[in-house]
């Protein structure tokens, strides 16, 4: 393995949690912020770049991989739109903030003890 960086660069994505007005949010979704109903919920999405994100931990069944090229797809795209009255325009399982991009390519550079 390579050495594993202590940080990195990250287009994070965040948006307030403001529930549209008539929209009742449920007890898990208050306490995790995570809804099936990402239009119903998030306000005023933006992405900003921030250059020293720190480098998450992996589990013992995932791996750390460096990534040399990451693409932002259409979701990636429709969770920055908005409609007229400033909420996310895509629809579905959001949990803010997070690191947007998921089509990437890279080197494995960190591996957890029960990976095969």
């Amino acid at each position: 393995m390579v050495n594993t960086p202590t940080k990195m660069m990250a287009a994070l994505l965040e948006a307030e949690w403001k529930p549209r007005p008539g929209y009742r949010t449920n007890d898990v979704e208050e306490k995790t912020h995570r809804t099936y109903f990402g239009g119903r919920v998030w306000y005023r999405p933006k992405v900003k770049i921030v250059e020293d994100y720190p480098v998450p931990k992996i589990g013992s069944k995932e791996v750390l991989v460096k990534v040399k090229a990451c693409g932002i797809c259409g979701s990636d795209l429709h969770m920055i739109e908005t409609d007229k009255d400033g909420y996310m325009l895509y629809p579905g399982l959001t949990r803010l903030p997070v690191v947007i991009g998921h089509e990437f390519s890279g080197q494995v550079v960190e591996v957890g003890s029960e990976v095969k």
